[in-house]
């Protein structure tokens, strides 16, 4: 089961917000931030970033990547998919869809996803799911608001934290339960949602 990126927490911070606001602007499009982003000429369905390119952060070295390997499309939410009703369905929400990865990306971020993990756990163990100690671990390997970092805590508070950055190549997930971590590797948001590149945008243009 994945993570739900589009969660609307109210516990973003202030200054993650107004960072993402200054990065994200509809109609920008910049194709490094997200390997394997189509060309103008690609279906409306693929979409194509909104914001600059990220740092890299917290690299590692990762697997080796088959030259075969085939890049994955773009995902969409569970209620996602045409109708008889709306056969544009896709066309029209292809903003609330990440991008695509090479092989490459996603190794990468499969191997920051690992590197990150133990501290994860530790903090899971040691009930830490405030802001601050997420911030203040990721640092470690120069993850921060330049890497369009967004956290959210969900009630009840300090029981549960979720956060998202982009490694420089990929977009990359956790959530911290007192139960578990579980993290997600995936493409940028043609149109993220103002808190960060990695975030689901719900209300769209």
């Amino acid at each position: 089961m994945g993570i739900d990126r589009s969660r609307h927490w109210v516990h973003f911070t202030a200054g993650a917000i107004a960072a993402g606001m200054l990065l994200v602007g509809c109609g920008t499009v910049d194709s490094n931030d997200v390997a394997g982003a189509p060309s103008t000429s690609a279906a409306p369905s693929s979409p194509s970033p909104s914001f600059t390119g990220r740092p890299k952060c917290a690299r590692a070295p990762s697997d080796p990547v088959p030259s075969a390997s085939p890049t994955r499309s773009g995902t969409a939410t569970a209620d996602s998919g045409p109708s008889p009703e709306n056969p544009h369905y896709d066309e029209n929400h292809a903003y609330r869809m990440s991008g695509q990865l090479t092989a490459e990306n996603r190794a990468a971020g499969e191997a920051t996803a690992r590197l990150i993990r133990p501290a994860l756990e530790k903090l899971r163990k040691n009930k830490q799911f405030s802001e601050e100690s997420v911030r203040t671990v990721l640092s470690k390997w120069g993850c921060g608001d330049d890497n369009g970092l967004a956290i959210a805590s969900e009630a009840p508070q300090y029981e549960r934290v979720w956060f998202s950055f982009h490694n420089g190549s990929s977009c990359v997930s956790a959530e911290i339960t007192s139960q578990a971590v579980t993290t997600e590797v995936y493409g940028a948001y043609a149109e993220p949602d103002p808190s960060g590149p990695c975030v689901e945008n719900r209300g769209g243009h």
